[in-house]
């Protein structure tokens, strides 16, 4: 078993399908250890970054492979380097992909390895937003290959998720008798006042260009009417190219919730492995009284049941109307990893 660096664009380019292979592959399949949203990412955000993608073979092939990139970090009195997880400001989930069946000993090998990397090189490596069902997570939680070195952990959040019901009843069932009484009253009170309510998909990319740009303008709306942090220039390119190499690949789920023929609601979601990420929004104010965006998380679960899908994933965030679903919660952890010399050196906090 061995380890080794990708550190140019060229290589990172040239390993999309078995990233994406092994990925398929893993426990800890998501949307954002994708080949496409880490590629993309790179292309937008990596100025002043060097790569440092560690790829694990075992007799020539992969069986590992960590997406990391190296920042310079600066204090009042020294600057330090930490290797972390690249697209991290936008992913609501890092980690490292690991073949889903290794055995226990190709584990600890793997792990071994990864911890004579980092005490050889002298670095620190951080990893954030570790999902606590992962199976990365899990093995760094463990610790056992880390004797030599210091492991701190944080819980830095939590994800809220439902699993998807067979029937849109059964997660009706599950509300209070007084959300489920308002999202039914909203829908009606919009169709009477307003027209007929319409759930409709993007499914071809024909039309993607002027839906995206539809899909920023409710964004904006919504931003503006609730006095929410605006998305940069360069995040908002990002997020419109990889919406698109998403779609290629189908895993882009852009829906609108149409009145009387106009936009009304929007939600930029991802759909990766039977899990569905509810990840962007948008809205026409003039709907905020009917609770426009629940009524139209109504109709995505109407639509997932019908495809089979299994989880409908809020993402990072434990925000009150998440919790009016009866969603459940998971923690979002940060795992430091570094030789054990280094905390007296620097008195690091993570």
């Amino acid at each position: 078993m061995k380890i080794r660096e990708i550190n140019c664009v060229d290589e990172f380019k040239s390993i999309r399908e078995t990233w994406n292979d092994l990925l398929g592959k893993s426990r800890d399949k998501n949307i954002f250890l994708t080949w496409e949203w880490l590629f993309k990412w790179w292309e937008y955000f990596s100025n002043n970054k060097k790569m440092q993608i560690l790829v694990i073979e075992d007799q020539d092939d992969i069986i590992g492979i960590m997406p990391l990139l190296c920042s310079t970090y600066h204090t009042f009195l020294f600057s330090y380097n930490v290797v972390e997880n690249i697209g991290i400001n936008l992913s609501d989930y890092g980690g490292g992909i690991i073949y889903s069946d290794m055995d226990d000993n190709q584990i600890n090998k793997m792990f071994n390895l990864i911890k004579y990397y980092l005490n050889y090189n002298k670095i620190i490596i951080r990893f954030d937003q570790l999902p606590d069902n992962s199976k990365f997570f899990k093995i760094l939680h463990n610790q056992s290959f880390c004797d030599s070195l210091f492991v701190g952990e944080k819980k830095t959040g939590v994800s809220s998720y439902l699993p998807v019901q067979s029937s849109l009843n059964d997660h009706l069932n599950k509300l209070s008798k007084k959300f489920r009484k308002n999202l039914r009253r909203g829908e009606k009170d919009i169709e009477k006042n307003y027209g007929k309510i319409e759930f409709k998909k993007i499914l071809t990319l024909n039309s993607l260009d002027k839906n995206l740009k539809d899909f920023w303008s409710l964004n904006q709306k919504k931003v503006n009417h609730q006095n929410l942090p605006y998305f940069t220039k360069t995040q908002m390119e990002f997020l419109t190219e990889v919406s698109k190499e998403l779609a290629n690949n189908g895993w882009l789920n852009l829906s609108f919730l149409d009145v009387n023929g106009q936009h009304a609601s929007v939600v930029l979601g991802f759909e990766y492995e039977d899990r569905y990420y509810y990840y962007q929004t948008g809205s026409d104010p003039n709907y905020s009284s009917y609770s426009i965006g629940n009524i139209h998380i109504l109709y995505i679960l109407e639509d997932l049941i019908s495809r089979g899908l299994k989880e409908f994933d809020f993402l990072r965030g434990d925000e009150a109307y998440k919790l009016r679903w009866q969603s459940l919660l998971r923690s979002n952890n940060r795992i430091v990893m570094m030789p054990k010399s280094y905390i007296s050196k620097f008195n690091l906090k993570f």
